[in-house]
């Protein structure tokens, strides 16, 4: 009830309240009192935030139009002082948010956004007045570790996403640029933001900065994670996606399960919907073919770094199946979801054995055909005992995306699969039906 949003509402409301003899006077000025008065437009200090920084960044685009006619006529010293221009007014900046306004997110924000920005801009203009050498690999590393300390100093959850995206983005630029194996440092550059999300985390569970950063960093993961792979053994990606997806579903089950919306829940959906998509793909024959007749045992004979990365591969399902098994010891009905989410990894890694070692592709097809069905129906039943609409339809929706997939897979008439896209859809309608009905809302 601290939240201001609730407070606001309260007070809206305390009028009417006490016009119509529900609430009298005393009550209510006792609940003035109580939760203080109301932030000063925390939205108007965000507007004025971002209109301002814009109209400073415009201001500086300016300034450097200007100058540019002349730019080749300036000195090496008057091109630096001009780079680092704009660094300055953003330190200066900082200091004075430090200072004056520490507690203020807005100002925080902000600063930390112009100060991370203006870094990217100055190592790219010193560059080029200087003639250095470089790639895009070795631009974003220095970015980003130029970057880092803003985020302590400031606190601030935007520069934790700008570091994220760029530490992915060099993990892209490193597999492709640099020997196999060295994108692993990816893990390493996350992990120097974990105090912050920790302590971000445990004091903003259910804040927009909790929220925004846990989406980015989830999202970031699931790229960047291929991109550390690049020295790994040919179908590692099997039981490392799935042991990921399920690490990040049951991680949200735990830490945000009381969080009131999807967007306060990035964990969840984000490792659901990415296991279901993941679970599809192993439906097929394709994964399993390219990883026929791969000798796995070769994987872990050739080299340091590349061994590196067959470890990640295994560590990450086990790590899930571990997890899985410590919440089966207490399974429940309302659990049940995150126990069939904890077999992902577990089917990936039996399937991958069974490619591998005995060059079968029906069998773990199979598996994942089973496997896609349990997670739908584990789904659908968590959704209807707990009365929760969202977790019915997204049952609906893997058992659907299984048929639809099968269907277009097989050797099926129009009229079979045109009477499988009636009875799917039938049983949206009628499952939202009754669902919305036993919520008390009207269908109409």
């Amino acid at each position: 009830m601290k939240d201001r949003k609730h407070v606001a509402w309260l007070y809206d409301q305390l009028p009417t309240l006490v016009s119509e003899g529900v609430l009298p006077n005393e009550s209510a000025d006792r609940l003035r009192r109580r939760y203080g008065s109301l932030p000063a437009g925390g939205g108007k200090q965000w507007a004025i935030l971002i209109f301002g920084i814009l109209g400073a960044a415009l201001i500086g685009a300016g300034v450097i139009l200007l100058v540019a006619h002349n730019w080749d006529d300036l000195g090496r010293e008057s091109r630096t002082a001009l780079a680092f221009a704009p660094l300055a007014t953003a330190i200066a900046l900082a200091g004075w948010v430090l200072t004056q306004r520490r507690g203020s997110a807005p100002w925080c924000e902000g600063a930390a956004t112009y100060w991370a920005l203006t870094i990217g801009a100055a190592i790219s203009l010193v560059a080029q007045i200087y003639q250095i050498q470089g790639d895009p690999a070795r631009f974003f590393l220095t970015w980003i570790l130029l970057g880092l300390p803003i985020i302590y100093l400031l606190r601030s959850g935007i520069t934790s996403c700008l570091y994220f995206v760029g530490a992915t983005t060099w993990a892209g630029y490193a597999a492709n640029t640099y020997a196999r194996g060295t994108s692993l440092w990816y893990w390493g550059l996350l992990a120097l933001v974990l105090p912050h999300l920790s302590q971000l985390w445990r004091a903003e569970r259910d804040g927009w900065r909790a929220a925004l950063t846990g989406w980015v960093l989830a999202i970031c993961l699931t790229i960047g994670t291929a991109f550390s792979l690049d020295g790994a053994a040919t179908g590692a990606w099997i039981g490392a996606y799935t042991g990921l997806l399920a690490l990040m579903f049951l991680a949200g089950a735990r830490w945000f399960s009381d969080a009131p919306t999807i967007w306060q829940r990035p964990w969840q959906t984000s490792g659901a919907l990415g296991l279901g998509v993941v679970a599809l793909l192993l439906t097929y024959d394709w994964p399993w073919k390219e990883i026929q007749n791969h000798e796995w045992r070769l994987a872990w004979t050739t080299g340091s770094a590349l061994i590196m990365g067959n470890v990640l591969a295994s560590f990450l399902p086990i790590a899930a199946i571990c997890v899985a098994a410590l919440d089966a010891r207490q399974a429940r009905w309302a659990g049940l979801d995150r126990i069939i989410v904890g077999l992902a990894p577990l089917c990936g890694v039996i399937g991958y054995v069974l490619a591998t070692t005995r060059n079968l592709t029906v069998l773990p097809q199979a598996i994942f055909n089973v496997y896609l069905l349990a997670l739908g129906l584990g789904a659908l039943v968590v959704g209807i005992r707990g009365n929760k609409l969202g977790r019915v339809n997204a049952g609906l929706l893997a058992l659907s995306a299984l048929i639809i997939a099968r269907f277009f897979d097989g050797n099926l008439s129009f009229l079979a699969r045109g009477m499988a896209f009636i009875l799917v859809g039938s049983a949206f309608l009628i499952t939202n039906i009754v669902m919305l009905r036993r919520k008390g809302v009207s269908a109409a």
